[in-house]
């Protein structure tokens, strides 16, 4: 029956490989458009990197033209400020000068109606008008003055606020680790949370992002060492051939490791808490000082 059916199963094989040819030509052309859109895409990818490129450095070129136009912006109100001080003081002495002008055109004037008494009115009338003008003046560079202290304390307060609850947040990713839990639970160091604005900036605040820092690249060291130490573990079991150590030697070796580790950590927190105490007394000093000189002093 095989030998009877060879020209059917010839045609069918004929069949099998034009179908199969067709399947390869369309796998190729399809090979070949997806390579076309992969380059399509690179150059697409490359092009938008390009322009990523060219808003990073147009942001910092504007970043610095904006720092200029701030420094130039201040140096212009302090410039303003000078000239309306200028300004004020020439035109005070020019309205002197007129009350005194016409306060003397008025004595040289003869007639018997003009009382003897009534001397030199303009230039009284002048003189209180100033009076007022100043007190004014001095009643609103007070408020402004009241205002930017009041601005001032509020935002040390909250500054204030903001590291103690970096203290807390501290403490706590502190008890959680101590519960055992793995470092990524603790969530972010406090560094991570640290202000950085400089115009809150103090030496003080300076100081703690410092400390901060210095955890931090502590904690990771820590880390690090500790994963070493995992390792060491692991291999001195693989190299004892399967063996379990002796129960007593795990216990006091993971004994010591933890009594290294607390230990190490205990005088990190104690010297943080410490400067963070130092850090707190010198805020509160510091906020006295200002507040007696802005009260007394200035005065």
């Amino acid at each position: 029956q095989l030998l009877g059916n060879q020209e059917h199963i010839k045609v069918e094989l004929e069949n099998l490989k034009k179908t199969y040819d067709l399947q390869q030509q369309k796998l190729e052309e399809r090979v070949i458009a997806m390579g076309k859109e992969l380059q399509e895409a690179k150059a697409v990818t490359g092009d938008t990197q390009h322009k990523l490129v060219e808003q990073s450095a147009m942001l910092l070129t504007s970043q610095s033209q904006l720092q200029e136009v701030e420094a130039e912006n201040s140096r212009l109100q302090l410039q303003l400020k000078e000239l309306n001080e200028e300004y004020r003081s020439r035109l005070t002495q020019y309205i002197k000068d007129v009350a005194d002008y016409m306060d003397s055109k008025a004595s040289n004037v003869a007639g018997p109606s003009r009382a003897p008494a009534d001397h030199a009115p303009m230039k009284r009338f002048v003189d209180s008008m100033l009076k007022d003008i100043k007190a004014s003046y001095k009643s609103r560079e007070e408020q402004l003055a009241t205002a930017a202290r009041g601005y001032k304390k509020r935002m040390k307060n909250l500054v204030k606020k903001h590291e103690n609850l970096l203290i807390a947040y501290g403490l706590q990713r502190e008890q959680i680790r101590s519960l055992g839990s793995s470092t990524t639970d603790c969530g972010p160091a406090e560094l991570h949370f640290s202000i950085t604005d400089p115009e809150l900036l103090t030496n003080t605040t300076r100081e703690l992002n410092r400390l901060r820092e210095d955890k931090a690249k502590l904690e990771v060291q820590l880390w690090e060492l500790q994963e070493v130490v995992a390792g060491l573990l692991a291999l001195c079991s693989r190299e004892a051939g399967g063996q379990q150590l002796d129960e007593d030697r795990w216990a006091e070796l993971r004994k010591q490791l933890r009594e290294f580790a607390h230990t190490t950590q205990e005088d990190l927190e104690q010297e943080r808490s410490q400067l963070l105490t130092r850090a707190v007394v010198a805020e509160e000093q510091v906020s006295e000082l200002q507040e007696y000189i802005d009260k007394h002093l200035t005065r």
